[in-house]
């Protein structure tokens, strides 16, 4: 397992030189009491090419409902800029989520997001809702590599509702989770994000991190 980190961290390099767009998540867990937990989320995404600026702040809540299933609620509040004409909107969206996970062994686990995603632009009423699902096969190493403890890979799929078709694909070939203390790690991932622009799909490469903690 530890000749696959020279070629991991290749790969990641690659990746990084090719990016189109950087993505910078953040997920502070605030407080955990049995089967229930709150946390704040934060997100920053940047597109140079397109001069797109997406900044979002999420307070949300999660109950294991059994084992192998949480439930969650989110509202969420979106700053969306287009950085070269500066028009900036604003977007509020609450969301819903049932997450099954899969054990497949000891170290293989399958996780399965499914959120709907209730959104509002600023001047506008409900209507451009959204449903997101998401698979993704996390390996957690038998031995860390350093501080290198998992690899996992995973596809999202969203879809507007209000136009009942396929509008985004996030596909993560490659992602790697670092563990930087006992209660926080990191995640980095390269991301193909293929987006239908009208009749036609366009396609980005986005590098992103996601760093969560727990107090």
């Amino acid at each position: 397992m530890r000749a696959l980190l020279p070629i991991l961290l290749f790969l990641a390099a690659s990746a990084f030189a090719r990016a189109d767009e950087w993505w910078a998540w953040s997920s502070l867990e605030l407080w955990r009491r049995e089967h229930n937990s709150a946390s704040l989320f934060l997100g920053n995404r940047l597109d140079a090419d397109d001069g797109a600026y997406v900044q979002i702040i999420s307070p949300r809540f999660k109950r294991a409902v059994r084992p192998w299933l949480d439930a969650g609620l989110g509202l969420s509040l979106l700053s969306i800029e287009n950085t070269t004409t500066g028009d900036r909107l604003t977007q509020f969206r609450p969301e819903l989520e049932l997450n099954p996970r899969f054990l497949l062994t000891d170290h293989l686990q399958l996780e399965w997001r499914n959120r709907l995603e209730y959104r509002q632009n600023e001047g506008q009423s409900f209507t451009r809702h959204r449903s997101r699902h998401r698979l993704q096969l996390g390996l957690t190493l038998p031995d860390p590599i350093g501080p290198l403890t998992r690899v996992f890979i995973s596809n999202e799929w969203l879809s507007n509702l209000d136009r009942m078709q396929l509008g985004e694909n996030r596909l993560v070939p490659l992602g790697l989770t670092f563990k930087l203390s006992d209660r926080s790690q990191l995640d980095v991932f390269y991301m193909v994000l293929s987006a239908r622009a009208e009749a036609q799909w366009q396609q980005e490469s986005v590098i992103g991190t996601y760093w969560q903690v727990k107090f």
